[in-house]
C-alpha cells in the first residue's frame, strides 16, 4: 500500500493517522519527509506533484492575457499582504482567484492598474495567463494558516505544483521559498522589500527573466512530468 500525501505539511495531523496503514509514503514536502523519518517511519519518499507538460507549455497568447505582475491562487494572508504592497508599484497587477475582493482594501481595488478576476480559472485558461505575464508571483501557503491541521507547525520547505506548471510554460516566477536541489535555479525573495527590488530588476531586464525561466524549465521538463513519474515509482 502506497499513500501519496499531496497536502503536506498543511494537513499533517491527518497524514499521521493515514501513514500508519501504509507500506510506503510519498510526500510533496521534504521537511514533512524528515519529520516522518524522525518519528521512526521508513520508506518515506519525496515526490512532488509533477506537471502535465502537454497542457502547461510555452505559447503565444492574446494581449488581453498580458500583465506585468500576476498571482493566481487563494488569498492567504501572505499573498494578500504582497498584493497590497504590489499595488503601489508602477506595474500592472492581475490577481486571479475566489474571495480576493473580500480581503483587498477598496483603495487597492479602485487602482486602475489592478485587475482582480474573482473566480477560479481552469488549468486550460491559467496557462494563457502564465504565458502572458512578465512575472508570476508564487507565494506559498503559510504553514501556520489558521485552517491548517498542523499542530506541530511543521514548516513547508518544498515548492508547490504551481511552481512546475509555471516553469513548464517557460514563464518567469518569483517564489517565497529558498531554492534547493533538485530545483536550484528558481529565483526567491525573502521579504517584501526584497520582492520589490527583484520585481523592479526583472521587469527592466527581460533577458534575465528569460534566462532564469529557461533554467527553471530545464529542471522541470522532462524530469518532473507525469510521463516520468511511473519510472520513479
Amino acid at each position: 500500500v502506497y499513500v501519496w500525501l499531496t497536502e503536506d505539511p498543511f494537513y499533517i495531523d491527518i497524514s499521521l493517522q493515514v501513514i500508519k496503514h501504509a507500506d510506503a509514503v510519498l510526500t510533496i514536502d521534504q521537511n514533512a519527509a524528515l519529520y516522518y523519518q524522525e518519528l521512526g517511519y521508513q520508506h518515506i519518499y519525496y515526490v512532488p506533484i509533477p506537471v502535465n507538460h502537454r497542457l502547461f507549455k510555452k505559447m503565444d497568447t492574446e494581449h488581453s492575457f498580458h500583465s506585468q505582475l500576476l498571482i493566481i491562487g487563494y488569498p492567504y494572508p501572505n499573498r494578500v499582504q504582497l498584493v497590497k504592497e504590489a499595488a503601489y508599484l508602477p506595474y500592472t497587477v492581475r490577481v486571479i482567484g475566489k474571495e480576493w475582493r473580500k480581503y483587498l482594501p477598496k483603495k487597492v481595488l479602485k487602482q486602475p492598474h489592478i485587475d482582480v478576476v474573482s473566480t477560479w480559472v481552469p488549468p486550460e485558461q491559467a496557462v494563457h495567463y502564465y504565458n502572458g505575464a512578465d512575472i508570476v508571483i508564487n507565494p506559498h501557503r503559510p504553514y501556520h494558516f489558521m485552517f491548517n491541521k498542523n499542530k506541530s507547525r511543521i514548516k513547508n520547505t518544498s515548492f508547490n505544483n504551481r511552481t512546475f506548471d509555471i516553469a513548464a510554460c517557460e514563464a518567469f516566477q518569483l517564489v517565497d521559498l529558498p531554492a534547493a536541489h533538485p530545483f536550484s535555479s528558481f529565483i526567491s525573495y525573502h521579504s517584501i522589500n526584497d520582492f520589490k527590488e527583484k520585481a523592479a530588476f526583472y521587469i527592466n531586464h527581460p533577458e534575465e527573466r528569460n534566462k532564469a525561466a529557461a533554467l527553471n524549465y530545464k529542471e522541470t521538463v522532462p524530469a518532473h512530468t507525469f510521463d516520468e513519474l511511473p519510472a520513479k515509482l
